[in-house]
């Protein structure tokens, strides 16, 4: 049965064995970006534990995040102890990354996971997160050439904001494609 986990160091092996399916590239809502900013290296198992504890801790409101981050819930789906993909909550729009390009809420799938409802999912999940958290509506954005994204975002409620065509500074930050803007009231 498929859940939704805090980050555990329990499943190196397996988010491992994601990154090589993904061929290292970044996996939105995975929160890689704060390990890319320690300098850590995910295939080492102290690197990876010392990443997993930095992710748990970036829930707490005031732990001291770099600028520009917000305080963010990342949570992994999984089932039978298999890493199925990441989603990322993130409480406020504190930069203009987030406000532009990011939004409120990211989320990847491992490749050999797709196709079986895991982001929907995760989605979902999420989104009952974000109305604990007090949050009325999230923003949530996806590449304009993703179906299988666009089409979980609807479902989820999803109501297209615009489609924004890449400009230097989302180029710059590895936004390279049209973007969807879509926001979720709750």
């Amino acid at each position: 049965m498929m859940k939704l986990i805090a980050p555990t160091a329990a499943l190196h092996a397996s988010w491992l064995e994601n990154l090589d399916e993904w061929g290292g590239i970044q996996q939105d809502g995975a929160g890689v970006r704060r390990a890319e900013a320690k300098g850590l290296d995910l295939r080492s198992a102290e690197d990876f534990g010392t990443w997993v504890d930095t992710l748990r801790a970036d829930e707490r409101p005031g732990s001291h995040l770099p600028e520009g981050y917000a305080p963010s819930i990342v949570r992994w789906a999984v089932e039978n102890d298999d890493y199925l993909g990441a989603i990322q909550l993130r409480s406020a729009l504190v930069s203009r990354s987030l406000q532009e390009l990011s939004g409120h809420i990211g989320y990847s799938v491992r490749p050999s996971a797709r196709r079986r409802g895991v982001a929907t999912f995760m989605l979902r999940s999420m989104l009952e997160t974000a109305m604990d958290q007090g949050l009325e509506k999230v923003l949530i954005t996806c590449d304009d050439s993703n179906e299988a994204s666009r089409r979980t975002i609807e479902a989820a409620g999803g109501v297209l904001e615009s489609v924004r065509q890449p400009d230097d500074f989302a180029r710059e930050l590895g936004y390279p494609n049209p973007l969807r803007r879509y926001w979720i009231t709750l």
